[in-house]
């Protein structure tokens, strides 16, 4: 239990830093800071820019890190049964469809990976929803984290039919950002410079299958569907924002 309270402050930690950095930047005690304060200001506007110009990708982030927050902060106990309660496994899925599948995009696993995700959707959420629109790309993180759940629920329940998995499964924590994500990356696909498509397709197709091979799950095949899913939404890429594509792609 300590190690959990101790994990519960980083994402406090997070904000501190963040407000105290601000702070420190705008005022003009130890000069020594100087010339990083006149490259902050260089700096700043183009990163306010970034950030406005993409206000779901970070207030999304935003959200995730206040929830990452109540289940760092939460027992052991309570912190799983609130993964489980939000979880699209099979019992909830059956219970509530509803309300886990929108719930559980909302919650992560552990502080740790909400740091990974901000620098992911940084990355690649961000150019999506200033290049295709801001309910543009919610719709395609959407579309693909209900979708890629559904088709992987689906196979789930099959496997277990087949008594492919252990029935163990049917109540498995699985919660996350990953299925929209990675439904965000696929289309992507579409935005990238020509001469770069070909090779961003193949490298993030050669990912997911790799995962897929060396230690295959759900979750892997869920990934799998999401990205052709993200690859599927290419009509709400608006005509501006689209490249030529090369052939073969």
């Amino acid at each position: 239990m300590p190690p959990r309270k101790l994990d519960g402050v980083t994402p406090v930690l997070v904000i501190l830093v963040a407000v105290g950095f601000l702070q420190l930047m705008a005022s003009s005690r130890l000069p020594r800071l100087d010339p990083l304060r006149a490259r902050w200001r260089r700096l700043y506007p183009g990163i306010a820019d970034w950030v406005s110009h993409a206000p779901a990708t970070y207030a999304y982030l935003l959200i995730l890190l206040v929830t990452t927050w109540v289940l760092e902060t939460s027992s052991s106990s309570v912190a799983r049964q609130l993964l489980l309660e939000r979880s699209t496994n099979l019992h909830e899925l059956a219970r509530d469809p509803v309300r886990v599948i929108p719930a559980s995009a909302f919650f992560l696993t552990g502080a740790p990976l909400w740091m990974v995700w901000v620098v992911l959707f940084s990355a690649v959420a961000a150019p999506v929803e200033h290049r295709i629109g801001t309910w543009r790309a919610i719709t395609v993180f959407a579309i693909g984290h209900i979708g890629a759940t559904l088709l992987t629920a689906v196979g789930l329940w099959l496997a277990l039919k087949g008594d492919l998995v252990e029935s163990s499964v049917v109540r498995a924590v699985d919660v996350g950002a990953s299925y929209g994500f990675v439904a965000l990356a696929g289309i992507m696909t579409y935005l990238v410079p020509r001469a770069l498509r070909t090779a961003y397709f193949v490298l993030l197709l050669l990912g997911l299958t790799t995962a897929l091979v060396i230690v295959p799950s759900f979750t892997d095949f869920g990934h799998l569907f999401a990205f052709l899913i993200g690859l599927a939404c290419r009509p709400l890429v608006p005509a501006a924002a689209r490249r030529p594509e090369p052939a073969g792609v």
